[in-house]
């Protein structure tokens, strides 16, 4: 099997290695998430080019390398789509649902499912090459969360939705676990490097830093692990509430630039710490609002969403000053990706945003056929925002029924991605939608 997936390598080597590709979360492995620039952005021709239905909740973000799309969806299936012929490949099942972000590298595809499993595929074909057990995965809950009655059963978090995406680096994958542990594996063989434990579920994504690897914890920490040992360089402590388990706990995963690593935190802050040696730089407040999504980075600026708030926010990253906001009205749980001169966005109310990086002036906008018909009649149409009473009625406890409402206006929990000169998203209904058209 494993004769097999290095014969792929010979075939996807041309394709694999194109500065224009977008192989794993948040497209490289310090989760920057900028593309190689395009020619100027011509917004307003941006078009849905072609569309594929996988017909189940998309949570984890697409990926692209060569000429193929990797979506993961919740019924357990990866679909690996020809990005020229626009055709499906290949699927494979993975028997639990897929709520981490695929990464490819060298012609082997590795993702986490929800029963535990770190598959790693042939990416040519679907074929498998080598299954990794964890200690098992779940959602985080917590007794009392949200202030709701305790109950005997703790009650789990609707807003977990992510499980830890692969990191692939120097023939290595990266992976973080419910289990509370980190784990480092061969990418050929599977077989075990090393493993740590942090003090929560990990559903945070691993980042390269240096020779160090850097990843989020439910305990609130940020870790710096050594990338061929597994020791711990620091850790970084974020605050945490104990009382109802609201804001507690990092969700986000860390994105790198030089030295420095951005993170968002479930406490309501978003953190810049040294990458040597952890400590703090600054850190931006985000007002009581969960920063659930990775942040993009250029030569100037970090982008971020916020959840109750509802924005997507350009800070300065030397300072942490905020440059400019604009208005999701929303939760924005997607993170934003940067290509050319756009800054791309996704929303929970199905709306997908092109501003412009440098002002955040809107140049493009776009809703899903979903969200304009918002069957539930979710939205406020005075405000753009959530209505409360209609969301969650007189039944407030009934988070999780309200969350799968809003998942019915198409809402990106996925991050978009930008490839080859094409936009593409995935929403919860499990449309993925690629653009094109945006070059003059």
């Amino acid at each position: 099997m494993i004769n097999k997936a290095l014969a792929a390598v010979a075939l996807l080597a041309p394709l694999a290695g194109l500065a224009a590709d977008w192989p794993m979360l948040m497209a490289g492995p310090q989760h920057r998430g900028q593309a190689e620039p395009d020619a100027k952005l011509a917004l307003q021709d941006l078009r849905v080019a072609w569309r594929f239905d996988v017909h189940a909740t998309v949570s984890a973000s697409p990926v692209a390398a060569g000429r193929q799309l990797f979506i993961g969806a919740e019924n357990g299936n990866l679909y690996a789509l020809d990005l020229q012929s626009r055709q499906l490949q290949w699927l494979f099942h993975a028997r639990a649902g897929i709520a981490s972000t695929p990464a490819v590298a060298d012609g082997v595809i590795v993702f986490l499912a929800r029963d535990g499993n770190l598959h790693a595929l042939d990416a040519a074909s679907g074929a498998p090459v080598w299954t990794f057990h964890t200690q098992g995965e779940a959602v985080f809950a917590a007794h009392g969360m949200y202030g709701l009655p305790l109950e005997p059963e703790p009650v789990p978090d609707p807003w977990d939705l992510y499980l830890s995406s692969p990191l692939i680096h120097d023939g290595k994958v990266y992976v973080g676990s419910s289990d509370q542990r980190v784990y480092a594996l061969d990418l050929r063989s599977g077989k075990l490097a090393w493993v740590f434990k942090t003090g929560g579920m990990v559903h945070s994504s691993p980042a390269l830093s240096g020779s160090n690897i850097v990843i989020g914890s439910w305990d609130g920490a940020v870790y710096a692990l050594d990338a061929a040992s597994g020791a711990e360089k620091w850790r970084y402590q974020t605050q945490t509430e104990q009382k109802h388990s609201i804001m507690f706990g990092i969700q986000a995963s860390p994105s790198v630039d030089g030295e420095t690593v951005y993170v968002g935190s479930r406490d309501g802050y978003f953190y810049a710490l040294d990458a040597a040696s952890g400590k703090r730089k600054w850190r931006y407040d985000a007002k009581g609002s969960w920063v659930v999504g990775t942040a993009a980075i250029d030569q100037e600026n970090v982008y971020i969403g916020t959840s109750d708030s509802g924005l997507l926010l350009a800070l300065d990253k030397r300072s942490g000053a905020e440059k400019y906001r604009y208005a999701t009205k929303v939760w924005a749980f997607a993170s934003p990706v940067r290509a050319g001169d756009a800054l791309f966005g996704a929303s929970m109310k199905g709306e997908v945003l092109g501003l412009d990086a440098a002002s955040g002036a809107l140049r493009w906008r776009y809703l899903t056929d979903a969200g304009r018909a918002d069957v539930f009649r979710v939205l406020d149409g005075t405000t753009g925002g959530f209505d409360s009473a209609r969301l969650y009625g007189t039944a407030p406890h009934q988070l999780h029924a309200a969350l799968e409402h809003v998942k019915h206006l198409g809402a990106f929990i996925a991050s978009p991605l930008w490839h080859k000169g094409q936009l593409i998203v995935a929403d919860a209904n499990g449309q993925v939608l690629v653009f094109a058209g945006a070059q003059p």
